[in-house]
């Protein structure tokens, strides 16, 4: 008698561990476990700008950028680098624009990067950008570096 009660005892921990493994392959599954899912839109700015608008277009595919200075100095962007966690580098775009000293870029022209993905871009989905911007501040060396990481909502 007591070996039937100890299998019984077994066999229903079981099943309840069983059943515990499921509900988590599908918690896992739905993506609750993502912390991109969870953490919202953030960025890691560079030492050169500040971030003042960011925007990741579904449809069109174009990432839009408004930097602002940090440098004190009028800014020359001569390229910006753009990778993704999809693939490795998605776009690089040469001579791209100047911002004027403590300000920011004009918002009717910020950078628009257009993204050549092999993935499909959804709405309400986020990814992570790194950004890779070649500038030159007024006086300062040309071919400067600055590196700034965005995670990004799709709209």
């Amino acid at each position: 008698m007591k070996g039937q009660t100890a299998l019984e005892y077994l066999i229903t921990y079981g099943w309840a561990i069983l059943v515990i493994l499921v509900v988590l392959a599908v918690l896992w599954y739905y993506g609750v476990f993502n912390p991109a899912k969870w953490s919202g839109e953030s960025v890691s700015e560079g030492s050169a700008f500040k971030v003042v608008d960011k925007k990741l277009d579904a449809t069109t595919k174009t990432l839009s950028l408004l930097f602002g200075d940090k440098t004190g100095s009028q800014t020359v962007i001569s390229q910006v680098d753009v990778s993704v966690d999809l693939t490795g580098t998605v776009a690089v775009l040469p001579a791209v624009g100047t911002i004027p000293a403590g300000g920011q870029m004009a918002a009717a022209s910020p950078i628009v990067v257009p993204l050549t993905l092999p993935a499909t871009i959804s709405a309400g989905s986020f990814y992570k950008f790194t950004v890779t911007t070649t500038y030159q501040a007024a006086g300062g060396l040309s071919g400067q570096k600055d590196v700034a990481q965005f995670n990004i909502k799709a709209v």
